[in-house]
């Protein structure tokens, strides 16, 4: 359990900082100073009510590829309903075009961090890997 509260007050900060990212982005590619002061709180709200469902990835034996696919859609569309639904009642969008923005800046997001943690766990398989190689070798 301590390993996957790690996990999800990892992705807070990284949701948070990639979201900083792809918002001052859109406002730079774009010239238009658009995003009012209060949105680096709603950020950070948001950054925490989307880390938590990484729970879903708490499994308390090893998952099978099929279970771990299936959470991992149920945890974009859930991530994607909180943000669409978080925007559209904050008003930061109010027609179809800028809720696709939206939602592909999302999609952006959670693509970074799918990286990130990618990343991460694969340098950790990596060593222990290693690890395990060296183990092996000295048993010989």
């Amino acid at each position: 359990m301590k390993d996957i509260i790690k996990l999800v007050v990892t992705h807070f900060f990284v949701i948070t900082v990639s979201v900083l990212f792809v918002i001052s982005l859109a406002d730079t590619l774009s010239g238009v100073k658009s995003f009012p002061v209060d949105y680096p709180w709603m950020i950070i709200i948001t950054g925490i009510i989307t880390a938590l469902p990484s729970f879903l990835f708490y499994f308390k034996t090893e998952p099978t590829k099929k279970q771990f696919k299936f959470r991992f859609r149920i945890h974009f569309v859930i991530i994607e309903s909180i943000v669409m639904v978080e925007g559209y009642l904050l008003g930061w969008y109010t027609d179809l075009l800028w809720g696709i923005i939206i939602f592909l800046m999302v999609l952006l997001v959670y693509a970074i961090v799918c990286i990130y943690t990618f990343a991460t766990h694969w340098s950790a398989a990596k060593d222990i890997n290693k690890a395990l190689e060296r183990f092996n070798e000295m048993e010989e």
